[in-house]
Protein backbone atom coordinates (compact mmCIF):
# COMPACT_ATOMS: atom_id res chain seq x y z
CA UNK A 1 0.00 0.00 0.00
CA UNK A 2 1.38 3.38 -0.96
CA UNK A 3 2.06 6.54 0.97
CA UNK A 4 -0.80 8.37 -0.75
CA UNK A 5 -3.32 5.80 0.56
CA UNK A 6 -1.80 6.08 4.03
CA UNK A 7 -2.18 9.87 3.88
CA UNK A 8 -5.80 9.56 2.68
CA UNK A 9 -6.64 7.12 5.48
CA UNK A 10 -5.04 9.33 8.14
CA UNK A 11 -6.88 12.43 6.87
CA UNK A 12 -10.18 10.50 6.77
CA UNK A 13 -9.62 9.35 10.36
CA UNK A 14 -8.85 12.90 11.54
CA UNK A 15 -11.96 14.24 9.80
CA UNK A 16 -14.20 11.48 11.17
CA UNK A 17 -12.93 11.94 14.73
CA UNK A 18 -13.32 15.73 14.61
CA UNK A 19 -16.88 15.50 13.25
CA UNK A 20 -18.06 12.66 15.49
CA UNK A 21 -16.03 12.96 18.68
CA UNK A 22 -14.70 16.52 18.66
CA UNK A 23 -11.24 17.61 19.67
CA UNK A 24 -11.21 15.35 22.72
CA UNK A 25 -9.14 12.85 20.72
CA UNK A 26 -6.61 12.84 17.89
CA UNK A 27 -5.56 10.39 15.21
CA UNK A 28 -2.25 8.78 16.11
CA UNK A 29 -0.07 6.15 14.46
CA UNK A 30 -1.31 4.32 11.38
CA UNK A 31 -0.40 0.87 10.11
CA UNK A 32 -1.63 -1.63 7.53
CA UNK A 33 -2.22 -5.31 8.34
CA UNK A 34 -1.67 -7.31 5.15
CA UNK A 35 -3.14 -10.47 6.68
CA UNK A 36 -6.64 -8.95 6.80
CA UNK A 37 -6.19 -6.00 4.38
CA UNK A 38 -7.10 -3.54 7.11
CA UNK A 39 -5.74 -0.10 8.02
CA UNK A 40 -5.57 0.72 11.74
CA UNK A 41 -5.39 4.32 12.99
CA UNK A 42 -4.78 4.76 16.71
CA UNK A 43 -7.14 7.10 18.58
CA UNK A 44 -5.21 8.99 21.27
CA UNK A 45 -5.74 11.60 23.98
CA UNK A 46 -2.90 13.96 24.84
CA UNK A 47 -2.26 14.43 28.58
CA UNK A 48 0.36 16.42 30.51
CA UNK A 49 2.22 13.13 31.13
CA UNK A 50 2.01 11.76 27.61
CA UNK A 51 -0.30 10.27 25.04
CA UNK A 52 -2.97 7.74 26.07
CA UNK A 53 -4.29 5.36 23.39
CA UNK A 54 -8.05 4.88 23.73
CA UNK A 55 -8.99 2.95 20.58
CA UNK A 56 -8.57 2.48 16.85
CA UNK A 57 -10.42 3.42 13.67
CA UNK A 58 -10.38 0.53 11.18
CA UNK A 59 -10.50 1.03 7.41
CA UNK A 60 -10.70 -1.54 4.64
CA UNK A 61 -8.13 -1.52 1.83
CA UNK A 62 -10.38 0.81 -0.22
CA UNK A 63 -10.38 3.45 2.52
CA UNK A 64 -13.87 2.85 3.92
CA UNK A 65 -14.38 2.95 7.69
CA UNK A 66 -15.32 -0.52 8.87
CA UNK A 67 -15.20 -0.08 12.66
CA UNK A 68 -14.83 2.75 15.14
CA UNK A 69 -15.59 2.94 18.87
CA UNK A 70 -18.45 5.16 20.02
CA UNK A 71 -17.76 8.44 21.80
CA UNK A 72 -19.12 6.86 24.99
CA UNK A 73 -16.70 3.94 24.66
CA UNK A 74 -13.76 6.29 24.14
CA UNK A 75 -14.75 8.32 27.22
CA UNK A 76 -15.09 5.13 29.28
CA UNK A 77 -11.64 3.92 28.20
CA UNK A 78 -10.16 7.34 28.97
CA UNK A 79 -11.80 7.33 32.41
CA UNK A 80 -10.42 3.85 33.11
CA UNK A 81 -6.91 4.74 31.96
CA UNK A 82 -6.86 7.96 33.98
CA UNK A 83 -8.09 6.10 37.07
CA UNK A 84 -5.44 3.40 36.60
CA UNK A 85 -2.63 5.91 36.18
CA UNK A 86 -4.05 8.61 38.45
CA UNK A 87 -3.37 11.26 35.82
CA UNK A 88 -5.18 14.39 34.88
CA UNK A 89 -5.90 15.57 31.39
CA UNK A 90 -6.68 18.98 29.95
CA UNK A 91 -9.44 18.90 27.34
CA UNK A 92 -10.53 21.70 25.08
CA UNK A 93 -14.17 20.92 24.31
CA UNK A 94 -17.26 22.65 23.04
CA UNK A 95 -19.68 23.71 25.77
CA UNK A 96 -22.34 21.38 24.32
CA UNK A 97 -20.10 18.35 25.04
CA UNK A 98 -19.21 19.32 28.61
CA UNK A 99 -22.32 17.83 30.23
CA UNK A 100 -21.69 14.43 28.67
CA UNK A 101 -18.03 14.46 29.64
CA UNK A 102 -18.88 15.47 33.24
CA UNK A 103 -21.37 12.59 33.40
CA UNK A 104 -18.77 10.00 32.36
CA UNK A 105 -15.55 11.37 33.87
CA UNK A 106 -15.52 12.26 37.58
CA UNK A 107 -13.78 15.31 39.02
CA UNK A 108 -14.01 17.48 35.90
CA UNK A 109 -12.86 21.03 36.52
CA UNK A 110 -13.81 23.83 34.17
CA UNK A 111 -11.11 26.43 33.52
Amino acid sequence: MGDSMQTEILEAAKEYLMENVGNLVSAGDIYFNRANNTWYVKIVVKTPKGIIPVGEVLFNSKGDIIDVPTKETLLHILKTRLTEEKESVILKVHAKDLTEIKRVVKDVQVL
